[in-house]
């Protein structure tokens, strides 16, 4: 009876011993695959798309890119051949934008990453604050660096475009300027008394008179002559001056 028990034992020991053997070399046959083919680093995934963003980027000024990292659970095999990088739109923009990744050999894959896309531009900005209906001079004005992503082309980059222009409302020190915010002034008001000039190659007039509404320059307004009573269109010239033309 003895004798036939350490049989068994014997038998089954050797069972488990063939077993472990078998799943062992699985193991190792398959941990030796996987390092031939070796798994695609998220870091060359990153290079990739940044590679991809810089010579299809077309954005005045400078700009930055910054990768929402990848899922680290996420392994892929690696691609024997160079990473195939695409978007779905033609242009990239500022701002949040998709970015897909593929690789088109062996085990194929495909992905989408995001991209966060900051540009930066020359832009004029308030070195003091304004109040409402202030005239913007250019000591109001300074020309720094910032970031414009999200701006939409709401921006302006020359101090000439709003010199003398009118603030509709109170802008607080280092605000980005815009057109949105700024008016042409009103040059003449209603009621105040104009000269009425019109000119012609060989003579020109000057007549007295009285503006029948507000105007900015270059703005056709009503005006009453003082001496005939007649309401007649002229172009506002300066404060005080406007021209008709025949």
């Amino acid at each position: 009876m003895l004798s036939r028990i350490t049989s068994v034992i014997k038998q089954t020991l050797t069972m488990i011993k063939n077993t472990l053997f078998i799943l062992a070399s699985a193991f190792i046959f398959a941990a030796t695959a996987y390092a031939e083919q070796g798994a695609q680093s998220h870091e060359s995934i990153a290079e990739a798309v940044k590679a991809y963003v810089a010579q299809n980027i077309n954005l005045p000024g400078d700009y930055e890119v910054n990768l929402i990292p990848l899922d680290e659970r996420l392994s892929l095999p690696q691609c024997i051949e160079a990473l195939d990088v695409f978007t779905t739109t033609d242009v990239i923009k500022a701002g949040r934008t998709t970015i897909g990744v593929r690789c088109n050999s062996g085990k194929k894959w495909s992905i989408f990453t995001s991209a966060i896309i900051k540009t930066y531009q020359m832009v004029v900005v308030l070195a003091q604050a304004v109040q409402r209906g202030e005239i913007i001079s250019q000591q109001h004005l300074t020309i720094e660096k910032r970031e414009v992503s999200n701006l939409r082309d709401d921006f302006v980059t020359q101090m000439e475009q709003i010199e003398n222009k009118q603030a509709t409302r109170q802008l607080e020190a280092g605000t980005i300027m815009s057109l949105k915010v700024l008016v042409e002034p009103k040059l003449i008001k209603r009621g105040d008394s104009v000269v009425i000039t019109t000119a012609k190659a060989d003579f020109s007039i000057r007549m007295n008179g009285v503006a029948m509404m507000d105007g900015t320059k270059g703005q056709l307004i009503k005006v009453k002559n003082q001496n005939s009573g007649r309401i007649i269109s002229a172009t506002v010239v300066e404060p005080g001056l406007v021209a008709v033309h025949y």
